[in-house]
């Protein structure tokens, strides 16, 4: 029984946790990548030109988890273009815990991961209202590929070819919403990864995680429930949802990576 309860605890862990963690190092990586080619062609200057949609949206995520939690504020700063060229911060949100609350301290962890949610969210929020037509598109293809299955690769493929083939098909006043929309998802998706103090701040409410983890993997064992499925079903719906994400700031790459070569 103990090594039951062991192992749904690990799959519960692995379901949610594990997924963000994964994601959050592949989206740190391409968007270093992304934001390496920026600095190299635009210098501080391209930083700024993303910073401006990009980092208000990736503070804003950790100051609406901190509200939600109860996590006492002490300051903000959505945006600092100035003060940033000095010590390379374009924004943060500053708080403090009680350590003594495990609502808190589990907050921790969402502040420190809510970037890349909000981040995803507001794409699909920016893509919906402004290009609907590239929602659709993009959506159809994505909801097809989960439909058949398909690898996490597959999934990435679809929502890049389906925003594409949805921003080619404008005209008209259409092509303008597709360069604004298209700016804004540029600016989000490069400003999504996680930093250090990010990471830091989320592996205060780790310990609470784990803790929920273990308790899931008791109860379930203790009453009989099957949870396989449950978690996988859980995996795939936060990998699905953060793809999006991913696939984007791949396309962020890839127009950086343009960029240089036409330039350079």
């Amino acid at each position: 029984m103990l090594e039951t309860m062991g192992k749904r605890a690990l799959g519960a862990f692995g379901a949610t946790v594990g997924v963000l963690v994964v994601c959050g190092l592949l989206l740190g990586f391409v968007e270093g990548k992304s934001t390496e080619l920026l600095y190299r062609l635009f210098g501080w200057g391209g930083v700024l030109f993303t910073g401006v949609a990009g980092t208000p949206i990736h503070e804003l995520g950790h100051y609406l988890m901190c509200r939600l939690f109860g996590v006492r504020v002490t300051e903000v700063a959505l945006f600092r273009p100035v003060a940033g060229r000095a010590d390379g911060v374009l924004g943060y949100v500053r708080y403090a815990y009680d350590p003594g609350s495990l609502w808190q301290r589990l907050g921790c962890f969402f502040v420190g991961i809510a970037p890349m949610v909000l981040g995803v969210a507001a794409i699909l929020l920016i893509l919906r209202l402004i290009t609907p037509e590239v929602f659709r598109s993009a959506g159809t293809r994505l909801a097809g590929a989960l439909g058949a299955r398909r690898g996490p690769l597959a999934l990435l493929g679809a929502a890049c070819s389906g925003f594409f083939s949805g921003l080619f098909r404008l005209r008209g006043l259409g092509i303008l919403r597709g360069m604004l929309c298209l700016y804004l998802v540029f600016s989000i998706s490069t400003h999504m990864t996680l930093s250090l103090a990010d990471l830091r701040g989320a592996a205060a409410g780790l310990a609470v995680v784990a803790a929920l983890c273990l308790l899931f993997g008791a109860v379930s064992t203790l009453l009989g429930i099957e949870v396989n499925a449950a978690l996988k079903k859980t995996a795939v719906v936060i990998a699905s949802f953060l793809a999006v994400g991913l696939a984007f700031a791949l396309l962020s790459l890839l127009v950086s990576g343009a960029a240089y070569l036409l330039l350079s």
